[in-house]
């Protein structure tokens, strides 16, 4: 028999969190000025570095970043999913995220420590061994980062997990600043300032996590953590490797310079992911939390994706028409070469902004196993468009491959998604 207390209580809960559109539209805000931040940062940096110089830092932040996609091990997304279905337990959490990050830190350090200059020059064109260490650091940052803000939005505390996240864009554009005004900017200083901003954001979310009620749950085991993470991780490692394998495949056929200029297409490319990060922010929490029946749930996340994808859309065009101007105008001359491999990768972000929400749903749902065989099915076109069209086309050979692989991805999720919904919906399964 149902406890009438207990559902009262319940269904005050649920009513008492903002509605999804508010908790979208407040997220899409804070997206949308930490991204005014951001490009700020972009701008006075690819201005005064160059486009050699802006391949060096690039080239530079490729470790801490493939550091944190090939070892993150998906903790955020499964602290995510474990406090939101209500199995987890963010005290223990937050301890596993202290001893994992450190841990592996140590690991990464002692390995760069043992390595030559000539091995790591080989891996990362033009990065010295003390460069390499110092760009180390960002890696646990980011660790600590990524996973304490995970257990914020796994409250599903919209407002404190959006004004947390504010802190990181706040921190580093001020330090951009700071040293433009002291005319100190370069590849080295950015790293540094992007370290100081992560620690700002990891320390934030640490005081927030501090102030939740004390939680034990009978559900949380450590094995379950890791095996969902570790699926999360799998298909997150398949993805970056999607976003920055042409990136690092331009570096290594056609020079600093190029990849200069092909990193400022891809970042302003990204920056139409806007809406949809997001969105899929929000999705992803309330898919695990199990609130929505399979048919409001359907309902729900085709509604949300066909709005992100209508906003995207009319973003690009704007952008389209605006792009052969703009870009030269805002940063330069030197980067008119970046304009035609952003136009091209236009069409394949629309499409992957759609297939993200619905891609989120999925693993809030639990089947991840459609997003490992999408990121899959993405990084092979992209392997084998990048290696047969870059010596080809270069810059637009990268690009043309990066946006057939995100379409041929956003078709492939899509079907897959209505599929297992339609049987969901049939069967009721909540």
């Amino acid at each position: 028999m149902n406890n009438p207390s207990a559902s009262s209580a319940a269904a005050s809960k649920v009513k008492a969190r903002p509605s999804l559109t508010v908790a979208i539209g407040s997220t899409v805000a804070r997206q949308i000025f930490a991204s005014a931040l951001y490009f700020v940062s972009l701008w006075i940096t690819t201005r005064t570095l160059g486009p050699q110089q802006n391949g060096v830092l690039t080239t530079l932040m490729l470790l801490p970043q493939t550091l944190f996609a090939f070892l993150n091990l998906g903790i955020g997304p499964s602290n995510v999913y474990h406090l939101s279905s209500g199995k987890g337990d963010h005290t223990r959490m937050r301890v596993t995220n202290w001893c994992l990050a450190v841990g592996l830190w140590i690991v990464i350090a002692v390995v760069l420590l043992i390595s030559s200059n000539h091995l790591i020059g080989r891996v990362l064109p033009g990065i010295d061994k003390n460069a390499a260490l110092l760009a180390s650091l960002l890696f646990p940052m980011l660790l600590l980062a990524a996973w304490s803000s995970a257990l914020i939005q796994g409250q599903r505390d919209y407002r404190t997990y959006n004004l947390t996240l504010l802190i990181q864009p706040v921190v580093f554009c001020i330090s951009i600043l700071l040293l433009r005004a002291a005319d100190m900017i370069t590849p080295v200083a950015v790293v540094c300032c992007t370290i100081v901003s992560q620690c700002s954001l990891w320390l934030s979310s640490e005081r927030r996590i501090g102030r939740f009620e004390t939680s034990t749950s009978a559900h949380y085991r450590l094995s379950g953590v890791l095996f969902f993470g570790l699926c999360a991780h799998l298909s997150n490692v398949i993805t970056f490797l999607n976003y920055r394998l042409a990136l690092y495949l331009v570096s290594v056929m056609l020079g600093a310079t190029a990849v200069g200029k092909y990193a400022l297409s891809v970042q302003l490319a990204e920056v139409f992911w806007l809406v949809s990060g997001a969105a899929a922010m929000i999705v992803f929490p309330e898919s695990a939390a199990k609130e929505r029946t399979p048919a409001q749930l359907q309902k729900m996340i085709d509604q949300v994706a066909l709005v992100v994808v209508l906003v995207t859309g009319g973003g690009a065009l704007l952008a389209g028409f605006l792009a052969s101007t703009a870009i030269p105008w805002v940063f330069g001359e030197d980067y008119a070469g970046s304009v035609t491999p952003f136009l091209i990768l236009l069409p394949g972000v629309v499409l992957w902004s759609y297939m993200s929400v619905i891609a989120n749903s999925l693993a809030g749902m639990g089947f991840q196993g459609v997003n490992i065989w999408g990121a899959l099915l993405c990084l092979g076109i992209n392997i084998c468009g990048d290696l047969l069209a870059i010596p080809r086309w270069g810059m637009q050979g990268a690009a043309m491959a990066s946006s057939i692989a995100f379409s041929c991805t956003a078709l492939y999720t899509v079907f897959a998604d209505k599929k297992i919904m339609n049987k969901r919906v049939q069967a009721g399964h909540v």
